[in-house]
């Protein structure tokens, strides 16, 4: 059995690495870390943040002109309206509307030159027929995109669903400002692939600021992305393209973003990806959800506030993300059936870059869910929130992870961590292998791995519903000093043949190979270090545990 589960893990793990280019090898020159298992009372006013207004727009007030060189335009009743391809550029304000009815294979660029455009009736900029269109704001311009309708009660095929809407694929570009808001639905909407690149954009909508309905991808620029009663970032389509691709992708590799959601702040339909652009940049994400980001839906009590979902995979190579969220940080579900005949796969995979989260929490938690901020009395509730938590596998291979605070802090079927740094600070289990689709596993082959939960109640600092094997790597774990809650537990059982692992608590563990138990102290308060191999560690216990057990190959000293 054991030969087959290791079997299978590898295979699993090398497809999930496989995503980003990486090798399963990981490495740690020196671990340091400071974590406490305090969380903060999202209901005071310091947790929630107040939206970044520093992007705000100028709105002109001057004659409205449309010029081109090289298409054609019509002009009704402040209605303009492109026929052919072209490049387009608009200045001044418009009480009215930008319509593009193409050919469906014409390329179409609109630049923005200190423009407002202001509808109450559909649209500002709707996108009826064309091969592409590019909507760019030029370098050194301020524009402004205003959709006054009333907030959407019903559907209606007359009516564009985004202050900007396209029915083909949509850039985004430029070196200069624009700022959209939408009271209607969406902010930026593409039926089909929606693209971002260079310049400062942001949008404020009723439900989702950015969707494309095909694909999402950010490749550079600053945008600030607020949804006051929905998602932050969407894509829904998760049908296959001419080249045999699953659509639903959001693609992540330069720039700065930052989402404000009332609900999940990224919701992927196929995979989510962080990694470095063409020439190196990697891109820095930030993400508040829930109440966290200063918004609640109208649909509070059953809605979403995880801060990145995915129904397949989601990778992060490079970058850094920091989530404050009121619902898991990172979730990949499992099982969804995509129309290439495959399944969601269900996997995160961490092989490079920084992930911060901290994630609602309160100690008072109970079996049936948590009120919310704001919401004692039943208006937000949501299950124990994970930080990171993988309907199927998690891998770890590389970066550096820092849970601050969750319910739970790691938990897949199957958890592989061969590389990086993770600190973890849970109010329940640290990390927490369920049973699944396989049985369920926790495999340390590399890596520094730092858990901490309390020294009392039912909680456990590493629990498996099925095994725990450890061939590698560096791994610190605290919790309670009994069977029944401990600093290490597996229903199966827990196995060392190589690396160090070091419980503060109670532990009962199987070693063997070259593995002996070594003698320590650092299960007291305060701060402490230890050596291995020559390499430092230094943590901090917030508590005191019941004592230290020290299982390692290696040279260890403290």
């Amino acid at each position: 059995m054991k030969k087959i589960i290791a079997v299978i893990l590898t295979a699993i793990l090398a497809l999930g690495l496989a995503s980003c280019g990486i090798s399963e090898s990981g490495t740690v020159g020196s671990g340091s870390g400071s974590v406490t298992n305090e969380t903060a009372d999202p209901t005071s006013e310091a947790v929630e943040p107040a939206v970044d207004d520093h992007v705000t727009a100028r709105e002109v007030s001057g004659a409205f002109t449309m010029t081109t060189a090289d298409g054609a335009f019509t002009d009704s009743g402040n209605v303009y309206t492109i026929t052919s391809a072209g490049t387009y550029t608009a200045s001044g304000l418009l009480e009215g509307q930008i319509v593009v009815d193409a050919g469906e294979e014409d390329e179409v660029v609109i630049e923005l030159s200190g423009a407002t455009v202001t509808c109450g009736d559909d649209s500002p900029i709707k996108a009826l027929s064309a091969g592409s269109v590019d909507i760019s704001a030029k370098r050194d311009t301020e524009n402004v995109i205003n959709d006054t309708r009333g907030t959407k009660t019903a559907d209606d095929e007359g009516q564009g669903e985004g202050a900007i809407y396209a029915a083909c694929d949509l850039k985004i570009k430029g070196y200069g400002t624009l700022e959209v808001n939408a009271s209607y639905n969406n902010g930026i909407h593409t039926t089909d692939d929606l693209e971002i690149q260079n310049l400062t954009l942001k949008v404020t909508a009723y439900d989702n600021a950015l969707k494309g309905n095909d694909s999402i991808t950010v490749s550079s620029g600053t945008v600030i992305a607020i949804s006051t009663n929905g998602d932050g970032v969407k894509t829904e389509n998760t049908d296959v393209s001419k080249n045999g691709v699953t659509r639903g992708d959001v693609i992540l590799s330069g720039g700065t973003i930052t989402v404000y959601a009332a609900g999940d702040g990224f919701q992927a339909a196929h995979d989510f990806e962080m990694t470095a652009g063409e020439e190196g940049a990697a891109p820095t994400v930030t993400i508040y959800t829930g109440s966290y980001s200063g918004y609640t839906a109208s649909d509070a009590s059953t809605t979403s506030y995880k801060g990145v979902k995915v129904q397949n995979e989601l990778n992060v190579c490079d970058g850094t993300i920091t989530l404050q969220t009121f619902d898991d940080g990172l979730h990949a579900d499992y099982g969804t059936a995509f129309d290439d005949g495959t399944t969601g796969a269900g996997t995160i995979t961490i092989s490079g870059g920084t992930v911060s989260l901290s994630v609602y929490a309160p100690e008072n938690k109970t079996a049936g869910g948590r009120p919310g901020p704001g919401g004692w009395g039943g208006q937000q509730s949501v299950a124990g929130a994970d930080a990171i938590h993988a309907d199927n596998v998690l891998n770890i291979s590389g970066g550096t992870i820092v849970i601050d605070s969750a319910y739970e802090g790691l938990e897949a079927n199957v958890i592989n961590i061969s590389g990086g740094k993770t600190t973890v600070s849970a109010n329940d289990d640290g990390v927490n292998a369920t049973n699944g689709y396989s049985a369920a596993l926790i495999n340390v082959t590399g890596g520094y791995l730092d858990v901490t939960v309390s020294p009392n109640g039912d909680t456990d600092g590493i629990d498996s519903n099925g095994y725990y094997t450890q061939t590698g790597g560096v791994v610190i774990t605290r919790g309670p000093s009994s069977q029944m809650a401990a600093a290490i537990d597996a229903d199966g059982s827990v196995s060392i043949s190589g690396g160090t692992l070091i419980v503060l608590g109670y532990g009962r563990v199987t070693a063997s190979g070259s593995v002996r138990t070594v003698s320590l102290s650092l299960h007291s308060s305060g701060s402490h270090t230890v050596t291995v191999d020559g390499t430092s560690y230094t943590f901090t216990n917030a508590d005191s545990y019941g004592g230290t057990t020290c299982y390692s190959d290696a040279t260890v000293s403290s």
